[in-house]
């Protein structure tokens, strides 16, 4: 009897903790956005509807106020459903970001020689003030989530970023597409974050467009702020500030480049020379 009693006690122990846990961690990910009012909202409305059915449970009472309260539940089930749609999307782009799955990934290949392009670009539109929205696809595709674009598919180099955002280039407006070390798309429209994100009222539609994109997949958008010149990155619906000279290396951080292949199509510096005298021998 005794050990039955320590049984329901653990069990109990352990069903407290992980509900506990459950909520702790929804608290966590909804903190600062809409989402958080949102699910304490809900909670409080859970609550009383949680007693009435235990209470009709335990006296077998109040039959009809128990199949109001089915009703009920499926209602609110319905309803995080739909109001945290957005959220809910969002935690499954960072659960397939975890460690857990970083062996199943499969990411595009980025070189070195791509992420300096990238911030040399960027420091050069930073530094002459021209507006610039470059989204750098890792894991999951671009595609279902913008509008539009002209097909370029181009090697990534500085100077053909530098010169698509040149504000005299018919390119420059709205976004560009990088995947891997290939430039898809450019001029490519994409999704505006919603009142979920929190957003400053003082940021524009540059701003709210990168954070809207990164909100629904796992790209990484570099933005350039066209009235201020200040650079950010966009990742997972969060904003950050990068100085121009920290630029290399937060990219670097974030996208994991891939070592520049070694190539045998030049001669070392001994080749040449070695050629060079066997060629003089050969004269005299």
């Amino acid at each position: 009897m005794l050990a039955i009693s320590v049984t329901h006690f653990l069990e109990a122990i352990i069903e407290l903790f992980i509900i506990w846990m459950c909520i702790f961690l929804a608290f966590k990910f909804l903190r600062a956005t809409r989402g958080s009012g949102v699910f304490l909202g809900l909670v409080i409305l859970l609550i009383p509807v949680l007693l009435l059915d235990w209470l009709v449970q335990e006296t077998g009472l109040f039959s009809r106020l128990a199949y109001f309260s089915k009703g009920v539940t499926g209602v609110l089930v319905l309803s995080v459903i739909i109001i945290f749609q957005p959220e809910l999307r969002q935690a499954a782009v960072r659960v397939t970001q975890s460690e857990f799955f970083a062996r199943f990934r499969h990411m595009p290949s980025v070189h070195g020689s791509t992420i300096t392009a990238i911030a040399d670009a960027a420091t050069f539109l930073s530094r002459n003030q021209f507006g610039g929205l470059i989204a750098i696809e890792r894991e999951n595709s671009t595609i279902d989530h913008v509008i539009g674009g002209q097909t370029i598919d181009a090697q990534v180099s500085a100077s053909l970023l530098k010169s698509i955002f040149w504000p005299n280039n018919p390119l420059h407006d709205l976004g560009l597409i990088l995947r891997g070390d290939r430039i898809i798309k450019a001029c490519v429209q994409f999704p505006l974050a919603d009142e979920s994100a929190m957003l400053s009222p003082d940021l524009g539609s540059r701003h709210r467009a990168a954070v809207g994109l990164s909100m629904r997949c796992d790209a990484l958008i570099v933005i350039v702020s066209e009235q201020t010149g200040r650079i950010s990155l966009a990742d997972h619906g969060t904003l950050t500030t990068v100085d121009p000279d920290d630029m290399e290396n937060e990219l670097a951080l974030r996208i994991t480049p891939t070592p520049e292949p070694e190539t045998d199509d030049q001669p070392t510096f001994e080749q040449t020379e070695d050629q060079h005298g066997t060629s003089q021998e050969s004269v005299e």
